[in-house]
């Protein structure tokens, strides 16, 4: 990977706000958001002596202790002289905590990760207004985006010319970090050539919104509900609705318990799959099978009508879409 400062976070290492010890990155690109925030990490990592550890923590980590982020915060860890702790803004992040350890110095910068917040946003008015803290907004255009792709061809050794660069752009989707990785993923492709072509990009990289629907149910029927979360953020952040999300995993879900079923009527797995339309993807085929394994005939068949009572409550209140498909997330994920 290319590493290069984006002008964002140069904008922020040369702050009036020397003294800022806590960092908000917020915006409506997932992607963007997490490597703007792991530059910020790697910026007060260099400003400590010593080795820097750096901690992740999300909803699940503060449901579990609420007290978890102040323990992080105060406490110096075993094997290094400072921690840079990244926590994930989710339901458990209240401000009014947040506020309380503001208030006194710690041990330990602080960078907290969010979607897109509005500007009455109580977690940007704090971050905002507060002496030692900033709030660092991430919006990506596409000059960011041109940029990141002459970037990680330059570096191996591939050029691109302007028309093939258009078409290349418009395969990938809003999510920065997701855009990086099929970038990469055509360098690879190019490599021994010296230019990058049209039928080189139609050839590798696909379509990034159907990626990370691909990503996100097979992480769902997978149990990693991290992933699963990430993935959904990232949906939306790309302009995939919660909605389309929910009916996704109901197809793949569906087709799992297709092929479950048919197993257990003594068919041959590989044969079955064949039989699906659409077919999995020759890549996922092993994941595909795995998962139906795991999951089973008879639990997929338990699966299959909670998601249709959340496909349901999103089409009665599309306006808490989001909520239910984050706890159909937690509830599928936990059952495998």
């Amino acid at each position: 990977m290319v590493a290069y400062k984006s002008s964002a976070v140069a904008s922020f290492v040369k702050s009036p706000k020397p003294e800022c010890r806590a960092v908000l990155v917020y915006g409506p690109d997932a992607g963007l958001v997490a490597e703007r925030a792991s530059e910020l990490a790697q910026i007060f990592a260099r400003q400590g002596e010593g080795q820097t550890e750096i901690v992740r923590l999300d909803d699940r980590d503060l449901g579990e202790d609420p007290a978890r982020l102040e323990v992080e915060l105060r406490t110096a860890p075993m094997f290094a002289s400072q921690s840079v702790v990244r926590v994930t803004a989710g339901a458990k992040l209240d401000v009014p905590s947040l506020k309380a350890l503001l208030a006194t110095e710690s041990d330990n910068p602080l960078i907290v990760e969010a979607g897109n917040l509005r500007p009455d946003s109580g977690l940007r008015r704090l971050f905002e207004s507060h002496k030692s803290a900033a709030a660092l907004p991430c919006y990506g255009d596409e000059r960011a985006l041109s940029g990141l792709i002459d970037a990680e061809l330059a570096e191996a050794g591939l050029s691109i010319d302007r028309e093939t660069r258009d078409y290349l752009m418009t395969r990938l989707g809003a999510d920065q970090a997701l855009s990086r990785s099929e970038v990469v993923k055509l360098a690879l492709y190019a490599q021994g050539g010296r230019s990058v072509s049209h039928d080189d990009v139609e050839a590798i990289v696909g379509d990034a919104a159907e990626t990370a629907l691909e990503n996100f149910v097979y992480a769902t029927s997978g149990g990693d509900a991290k992933a699963a979360l990430s993935e959904l953020q990232r949906l939306a952040a790309a302009g995939t609705d919660r909605a389309a999300a929910i009916s996704a995993l109901g197809r793949h879900f569906t087709q799992l318990h297709r092929v479950a079923s048919a197993q257990t009527g003594g068919g041959s797995l590989e044969q079955i799959m064949k039989s699906l339309k659409p077919r999995p993807h020759f890549k996922r085929a092993p994941l595909f099978q795995a998962h139906c394994k795991r999951w089973g005939a008879t639990r997929l068949a338990r699966a299959l009508p909670l998601i249709q009572e959340a496909v349901r409550r999103t089409r009665r209140s599309p306006e808490l879409e989001a909520a239910f498909a984050e706890r159909l997330v937690l509830t599928l994920t936990s059952r495998i």
